[in-house]
């Protein structure tokens, strides 16, 4: 089935671009704004493709509304989230996140609880940028995910009111406001959003040990199942005020504030059989994992225009303290043979605090010439204290193997220039950036502390040349760093279940990206590049089995280098007034070079990914959507991901004098959106089949206010 909806999306696609017309936007849908007694209708596109990004028009999305803002990353185009949350763009992973242009410093497993707790009725936009300047942080090696939320800006009291209601295996609901006030110099906002998301997901772990690499002889066999009932609650709120100063200068300070809890709790088994096929440890599981956080972020920010020639400076101001709490209990009860496995229960907390400050100018001397230049600051402190304990004996005994006392300081010193030059037909940006990081780790309970800073240059240059008003090329390079995260040097074990833990490795160093890319693009419709990305110190995930003791460790290592090439095309289609398509291909390839546990090649994959979004007008007030995305097998490190497919419908009706709007969406229609991988290195075979609950009908409720 999910080839045959591939093929007709495909064939749309393929046929609108055929019928191409001179019209530059599409994937439209007509909104209508109310200035007293006059009314401007525009159209909007759902996907705008620039020289270095792809703009997501999320409000203009159907089967985005009622979901999550990781439910909408998942569907953009480019973009794929593992069953974890972390993200990667043409297939590499590495990416870094900005909320409204401001680099977040949660860890991956925050960021994905955040992202989980963000409803997308509250996102205006998605940036993909997969190249940007010198003026942008260095961080992430595959680009920037930059997420802009909806903040009203017209006079008056404005703003929406939302609630939806969900179902896949679990209920999921979002409800929430948007306020925005504005009269004179003074303007005062305010958002809040309640998000419960149940979700249930089924997954399979099969490792087969060897008795040696050439993997002629088994040694036993592993097999682990579990059920998970994962209820996540948050309550995400945002004031404000703005005041102008003066015709040049405006101040803004705002309180954002995300509070929530998160719970994941699975039933499972964990089979271990012999070269006979026979179970020598069978056991029932149970794990049960309580999160909380109280994440609070205080900003002041302002912009000063010196001229009205464009010369102004603006500046921005962040303290983020966030408080992170995890409590564990697992257990498993054996019931082939007399062995026995103690209980377990972890403490986990995490105390991050965080300032950055930058000011940012932009001088314009000459007629087409300008410069953009400014300094940055980030300092970070993350205390993480945790203790496991086991039961033996009818009591709690501290784990002096897992418990751990670990904190992290890191800061960074940037400092850029960006130089704009616009000649007739030629458009030049050349910049540099330098970044200075210093990092202190601290291991209480060991006694040991580990120091290193280091100075990096980040240069950038993009050439854009326009043959005629629709001809155009490009070009850009840009040279980017993914430091590990506090989390990823953090020795201390993060324990799945009783059987598998992950660690971090304190020996990590940071992976060093040169990204190029070269392009065509016509009008706004049409655009193909060919880019290629070298990485030297990989991150990747790798796993030690010990049979002893029937645990499976999982962390990070370096690998000396890998390459990401590939091609990318877009087409934007109006095939008539009430059918638009946009088609993204890409297809791209991972190479890894390195000892990988004792194997010293990783064999590449290319991998296609399609993505078709389909909207039609029915009438003036019902919008519909249609949209299939499709990626081939692929390789994330030593694991091997099996390809998937998803496809997903909407219809929307505008009621209640346009004012408001109902939508009601089916996401993963075929439940083929799943995240399966597997690996065979060194004397393992891993196989691990999530079957994630992607599925969701959803119905939801927009009122303009």
């Amino acid at each position: 089935m999910k080839n045959i909806i591939t093929s007709i999306m495909l064939a749309f696609s393929v046929y609108g671009f055929s019928q191409e017309k001179e019209k530059n936007d599409s994937i439209v849908e007509t909104t209508i704004n109310a200035l007293e007694e006059i009314v401007i209708s525009k159209k909007k596109v759902l996907y705008t493709q620039k020289s270095d990004r792809l703009v997501f028009n999320v409000e203009n999305s159907i089967v985005s509304e009622g979901g999550t803002a990781l439910d909408v990353l998942s569907r953009a185009p480019g973009v794929v989230v593992s069953q974890d949350g972390d993200l990667s763009i043409r297939g590499q992973q590495g990416v870094a996140v900005m909320i409204n242009g401001k680099l977040t410093q949660l860890s991956q497993k925050e960021l994905a609880n955040y992202l989980k707790a963000t409803t997308s009725s509250n996102i205006k936009q998605i940036e993909v940028i997969t190249n940007p300047s010198s003026k942008y942080d260095a961080a992430g090696k595959a680009g920037i995910i930059n997420i802009i939320l909806k903040k009203p800006n017209t006079s008056g009291l404005k703003g929406t009111a939302f609630t939806s209601y969900g179902r896949g295996r679990k209920n999921r609901t979002n409800s929430g406001f948007n306020l925005n006030y504005n009269k004179d110099k003074w303007g005062v906002f305010g958002n809040y959003s309640y998000t419960f998301r149940g979700e249930e997901e089924h997954k399979k772990f099969n490792q087969v040990q060897f008795t040696n690499q050439t993997r002629q002889e088994i040694a036993s066999k592993n097999h682990q199942t579990s059920i998970t009932d994962e209820p996540l609650t948050s309550n995400n709120f945002k004031v404000g005020t703005q005041y102008e100063v003066s015709p040049k200068t405006n101040l803004e300070v705002y309180v954002d504030a995300k509070i929530g809890r998160y719970q994941n709790m699975a039933d499972g088994t964990n089979t271990v059989v012999n070269t006979a096929n026979q179970p020598i440890f069978d056991a029932i599981t149970y794990n049960d994992s309580k999160e909380k956080w109280f994440d609070y972020t205080y900003a002041f920010s302002g912009v000063h225009k010196f001229n009205t020639e464009g010369k102004n400076m603006s500046f921005d101001f962040e303290y983020e303290t966030s408080k992170f709490r995890s409590n564990q209990f697992q257990s498993a009860a054996n019931t082939a043979n007399a062995t026995t496995v103690n209980d377990r229960r972890g403490y986990i907390p995490s105390q991050l605090k965080v300032f950055t400050g930058k000011v940012d100018f932009v001088n314009p001397f000459k007629e087409k010439q300008s410069m953009e230049w400014g300094f940055k600051t980030s300092i970070k402190n993350n205390n993480n204290p945790s203790v496991y304990e086991y039961y033996d004996n009818n009591q709690w005994l501290i784990d002096f193997n897992s418990t751990n006392h670990f904190e992290y300081n890191e800061q960074i010193y940037a400092a850029y220039a960006n130089y704009k030059y616009q000649l007739e037909k030629l458009n030049i940006q050349a910049g540099l950036r330098t970044e200075y990081t210093a990092i202190n780790i601290d291991q209480k309970t060991l006694n040991e502390q580990h120091k290193d800073d280091y100075l990096k240059w980040f240069p950038s240059l993009s050439l854009k040349y326009e043959f005629t008003s629709n001809h155009s090329a490009h070009a850009s390079y840009s040279k980017r760093i993914n430091r590990p995260s506090q989390f990823d040097l953090n020795p201390f074990r993060f324990y799945d279940d009783s059987f598998n833990y992950s660690q971090g490795n304190p020996n990590l160093i940071p992976e060093i990206t040169h990204a190029m890319e070269i392009g065509y693009a016509w009008k706004s419709n049409f655009m193909a590049s060919v880019y290629f990305n070298s990485t030297k110190d990989v991150f990747t995930e790798v796993y030690n089995y010990n049979p002893d003791t029937n645990t499976t460790v999982t962390t990070q290592i370096n690998v000396d280098k890998s390459y990401n090439y590939g091609v990318n095309i877009t087409n934007t289609t109006e095939l008539n007034k009430w059918w638009s398509v946009n088609t993204l291909f890409n297809v791209f390839e991972n190479k890894f070079m390195g000892n990988v546990l004792n194997s010293s090649t990783i064999d590449p994959i290319m991998t296609l990914n399609v993505s078709v979004q389909n909207s039609f007008t029915i009438t003036d007030t019902w919008k519909a959507e249609g949209n299939a995305q499709y990626q081939s097998k692929s390789n994330l490190g030593v694991y091997q991901r099996d390809g998937f497919f998803d496809f997903s419908i909407g219809i929307s009706k505008q009621v209640l004098a346009k004012k408001g709007n109902i939508k009601l969406n089916f996401t993963d229609v075929f439940n083929t959106n799943n995240f399966y991988i597997k690996s065979v290195v060194a004397q393992t075979s891993i196989d691990k089949r999530y079957d994630l609950d992607n599925r969701i009908a959803t119905i939801a409720f927009t009122y303009r206010i």
